[in-house]
């Protein structure tokens, strides 16, 4: 065999080998704490609530015309090192726990909520949030309705997160809101609860499927190894 056929050979099989994919991916859950949070309350307008165990989303006003507000806002420290290198973010859920109400707002609602989940648009303190200083938000991403019942509120927040490991769009956090009257109670990261009734980000990341993998590599491989089999074959007829 000449040395020309040789390093053909050569170039066929390191190049096509440098494409396998890894067919031994696992995908992995990631689970993030929330970091701040704090829930403004429109009938105490200037009342930083950082420090308290409860947050809430509801809008109700009381038989005697006072406006009993709620809005719940959440940062996660969430950053492209949350994703292993190697996979992709393929799902970011945000979980909270709708696990009480309270009569204290007067005679509120008992009809079905409606929780919203938003994208936070400008900075904000966790420290010296109020309802009067409190961020702008996106339109809702996400909304769950027909809520009846204590229980896991689940958002499906990929498309945000996904901007915020890529840095496309900067981490402002999430907000909650509701338009509706039933008083929602969630858990803060100051709450006496077991960790997994706190406010928490899911993350799902997963290598990309080994058949893209294929597909992409195969193309790849077709232009390389074109323009290394031309140089190989060039010098092999002026040798």
């Amino acid at each position: 065999m000449s040395r020309c056929l040789m390093n053909l050979i050569l170039i066929v099989m390191v190049v096509a080998a440098s494409f396998i994919p890894n067919v031994e991916a696992v995908a992995g859950t990631v689970a993030l704490a929330v970091n701040e949070d704090s829930a403004p309350y429109a009938f105490l307008p200037s009342l930083p609530r950082f420090n308290s165990p409860t947050l809430y989303a509801f809008d109700t006003v009381s038989e005697t015309g006072a406006t009993h507000a709620f809005e719940s806002y959440l940062w996660f420290d969430v950053t492209a090192a949350d994703v292993p290198a190697g996979e992709v973010l393929t799902e970011a859920l945000l979980v909270v726990t709708y696990g009480f109400d309270f009569s204290g707002f007067g005679d509120t609602s008992t009809d079905p909520a409606t929780l919203e989940c938003h994208r936070v648009s400008e900075t904000w303190d966790q420290t010296m949030l109020n309802w009067t200083n409190r961020p702008a938000i996106e339109a809702a991403f996400d909304s769950i309705s027909q809520i009846d019942g204590f229980g896991a509120l689940i958002c499906d927040a990929t498309p945000i997160v996904f901007d915020w490991v890529h840095g496309t769009q900067p981490n402002h956090g999430f907000a909650l809101t509701s338009p509706t009257e039933r008083v929602m109670g969630m858990y803060s990261s100051e709450a006496d609860v077991d960790a997994s009734l706190k406010p928490t980000l899911f993350l799902t990341t997963e290598v990309p499927e080994p058949g893209l993998g294929v597909a992409l590599g195969f193309g790849v491989v077709g232009l390389v190894l074109r323009t290394r089999l031309a140089r190989v074959e060039n010098a092999c007829e002026s040798s």
